[in-house]
């Protein structure tokens, strides 16, 4: 019987340890995809199309701002327009964009509202009644700063995607700068999608520790009872 039982322990034993080794390999965790989609803005009238929304927005944890106007206070002017689908000139899209409206700020510029770095994915551009237009996007990292310049069809109809794999990974803001062929920083923009840094978590848990503790105390407890 003390021979079975022994037996029984090494193997439970084992088997914990095989569990520990196992789950000890760390693991990655996937990354957290964001698209804010601006789909929450409403028109300030109804049949519209529009609504001035101010010199910044914040949606999903990303703050857009109008580089150069202040946030809150006494702002100058409602830098951002939003877009909906009702407007001949800001439509495009069965949902609502945004629009950067503003003779003052030529710039916008897209951060984490806590200040962490993402990786920016893709984004949805449509050009400002018809103009073509070229679109900049800069990347801001602590090495230094990444640029893509895309353009935009006077002919496009309605809004295209942009995808940029990891040109923009792990940067901590983006600037965009648009220039129609008319001389004007305008153009509508949606689905702005982001990923977060994935993150690497240790293996096993904490229960695998607990039961792993449990298995070697009853070990070390049996040889003591049967060198008595």
């Amino acid at each position: 019987m003390p021979l079975s039982y022994g037996k029984t322990l090494r193997r439970l034993a084992a088997v914990a340890l095989a569990i520990t080794s196992a789950g000890a390999a760390p693991r990655a965790m996937h990354a957290q995809t964001t698209v804010v989609t601006f789909n929450t803005l409403t028109e300030s009238a109804p049949g519209s199309g529009t609504r001035f929304i101010g010199n910044c927005y914040v949606e999903s944890g990303f703050l857009f701002a109008a580089v150069g106007l202040p946030c809150s206070g006494s702002a100058s002017e409602g830098a951002f327009l939003a877009a909906g689908p009702n407007s001949p000139l800001f439509g495009g899209g069965a949902t609502p964009s945004l629009l950067l409206n503003s003779p003052t700020a030529s710039l916008i510029s897209v951060a984490r509202t806590d200040g962490s770095a993402f990786s920016f994915m893709s984004i949805m551009l449509a050009p400002f009644d018809g103009a073509a237009t070229s679109v900049t996007f800069t990347g801001t990292r602590t090495a230094g700063s990444v640029t893509q310049t895309v353009a935009l069809s006077g002919i496009q109809s309605g809004f295209q995607m942009f995808s940029f794999a990891d040109l923009f990974a792990g940067v901590t803001s983006i600037q965009i700068a648009a220039t129609n062929e008319f001389g004007e920083p305008l153009v509508k923009f949606d689905d702005f999608s982001v990923m977060g840094g994935s993150s690497v978590i240790p293996e096993p848990s904490t229960y695998v520790l607990f039961g792993t503790g449990l298995v070697l105390l009853v070990i070390v407890t049996h040889r003591r009872r049967m060198q008595a």
